[in-house]
């Protein structure tokens, strides 16, 4: 029998060890015994980090102590989260500012060649989000990602020296490539942090930072033209924009690396007694702060997993029409007759929708314990004012124009709630380290896919009715596979409730932490995928 290696160099000493034979022995006879199937654990070496902080038995956590734990993490991790999600929905945006501020006239940028500089950001995004999901395990992700921060303000500050179509293209794949290590990186960051039931309401708040984001970039894209307007400079408004924001991304992600705990059982901000509370709360998530052990039959299981390309569909469908919505927003904005300064200051109201939605559907999934039917409900939102917008702009291109600029702002406000939603699905429903990264490696992937084609639907301006069509039909599917995701975990909890049931209830026979054992949702018939 192994030794117990659990602890790794950057990973602290467990308060108390105890026999290690005896502790693997134990919870392999608690499997057996509440009929879950260790065949892959033959030693603790692979299991989660959280598993030397773990009760042998479960232990209560009163009200008051969760709260004061939860006030803790949102105070000490939530804030980290925020601000990076808008200086990289900034620093990623600074291309579509830059595009009603003169980029396409210095440059000599194509209507078409604008288009690819949207798609070539996930060309890098694609080959780096595999990567970046290997890395998050062999790693602590809050450290990884501060690496990248650091290097994609640096390549972002070097966007103001682009002079050319070739330049732009590289700077943007470089970009791509590194800014991939964040949706999938928070991700694993949320599941490891909140209780499953927190995940819906975490993701709503630093997703919705993206409104933030966009009404702050507004503000600063409008202040750079209004102030070169009034003192002529050397540099042109978007290089100061592209300088501005990569410059404050290279500060944050030092502070990053130095300030942010990389896990619960790290945290300076707790206790000893705390850290063994704060990993009792996450035990009926069935996973903590993950495995450095990659495990291949986690990894076949990913792909071999029908929900895995149900991810996959909902991705497709819904961001490919969201990307170039992404990219052209201000263009599609000033198609509608607006000055450039009148655009950048239109982003504002966006922004706020944005906010408003992420977070009231986000903490809607939490309230309701129905993860699925919030997502269905964000995209049918999306979908109407779509279907407003489109059939408003079919009369006439400038028909009833503040009609369709609102149609506009709730559709592009709430494009991507569903997906964020989603995202707390991975976090939630998804055990295993090795299965978790593998499988977010194909959807992030799958999303830069997304990403890169999207643009290319918007190819007949000024107006785009193509691509209106295509973002009917695909939202439309999208919302078909979410109802998908209902029925199929609804089944699957069910049918585990009756096994249960069967074997008799494991809440009095224990379950020797199996929960921190790092088993797939596949193999741990004691978890519930969140519906």
């Amino acid at each position: 029998m192994a030794e117990k290696e659990v602890q790794h160099s950057a990973e602290p000493e467990a308060p108390a060890k105890i026999s290690i034979e005896k502790e693997l022995g134990n919870a392999q006879a608690k499997a057996h015994e509440i009929g879950i199937e260790l065949g892959h654990v033959k030693a603790l070496k692979g299991a989660d980090k959280m598993f030397a902080y773990a009760s042998a038995d479960a232990i209560s956590i009163d009200d008051a102590t969760n709260k004061k734990l939860v006030r803790k993490i949102d105070l000490n991790v939530l804030p980290w989260l925020c601000v990076l999600y808008i200086l990289q929905y900034l620093d990623k945006g600074v291309i579509s500012y830059a595009g009603v501020m003169g980029l396409q006239a210095e440059t000599g940028l194509t209507s078409a060649q604008f288009t690819w500089l949207g798609s070539i950001y996930y060309a890098g995004y694609i080959v780096a989000a595999p990567i970046h999901n290997r890395m998050f395990q062999a790693y602590a992700p809050s450290k990884w990602i501060a690496c990248c921060v650091i290097a994609w303000g640096v390549t972002l500050t070097c966007m103001a020296g682009c002079k050319n179509f070739a330049g732009l293209m590289v700077q943007r794949t470089v970009l791509g490539a590194l800014e991939a290590s964040i949706n999938c990186g928070f991700s694993l960051i949320t599941a490891s942090w909140y209780r499953k039931y927190e995940h819906g309401s975490r993701t709503g708040i630093w997703s919705s930072c993206t409104g933030l984001a966009t009404m702050i970039g507004g503000l600063i894209a409008f202040g750079c033209v209004d102030g070169q307007a009034k003192n002529p400079s050397a540099l042109s408004s978007w290089k100061i924009l592209a300088l501005i924001t990569g410059l404050v991304s290279v500060v944050f992600g030092i502070c990053m690396w130095f300030f942010m705990a990389p896990s619960a059982v790290e945290a300076r901000f707790f206790s000893e007694e705390e850290k063994m509370q704060a990993v009792e709360r996450l035990r009926d998530n069935h996973q903590g702060a993950g495995s450095t052990t990659y495990k291949r039959y986690q990894a076949k299981e990913a792909f071999l997993d029908v929900r895995t390309w149900m991810y996959v569909t909902f991705v497709l469908s819904s961001q490919i029409p969201s990307a170039g919505l992404v990219l052209l927003q201000s263009i599609l904005i000033k198609s509608l007759g607006f000055t450039t300064k009148e655009t950048l200051l239109l982003n504002i109201p966006q922004g706020f929708i944005n906010i408003l939605c992420n977070l009231s559907f986000g903490f809607l999934a939490d309230l309701t314990k129905q993860r699925s039917g919030s997502a269905i409900a964000a995209g049918v939102f999306s979908l109407f004012w779509a279907a407003l917008y489109i059939g408003l702009g079919n009369v006439d291109p400038f028909y009833k124009r503040y009609g369709q600029l609102v149609a506009y702002f709730f559709m592009s406000g709430s494009c991507s709630t569903a997906w964020f939603i989603v995202i707390s699905m991975l976090s939630s429903n998804v055990l295993g380290t090795t299965k978790k990264t593998t499988l977010n490696s194909i959807v992030f992937l799958i999303l830069g896919v997304a990403y890169f084609i999207g643009p290319q639907t918007f190819r007949d301006p000024p107006f785009y009715p193509h691509a209106k069509i295509s973002l009917i039909i695909l939202w439309t599917v999208s919302i078909l596979v979410l109802a998908s995701f209902y029925t199929l975990n609804r089944w699957e909890n069910r049918r585990r409730d009756r096994l249960q049931a069967e074997r008799g209830d494991a809440d009095e026979k224990g379950t020797g932490n199996i929960e921190f054992m790092d088993l797939t949702d596949k193999e741990n018939k004691l978890f519930r995928y969140v519906i």
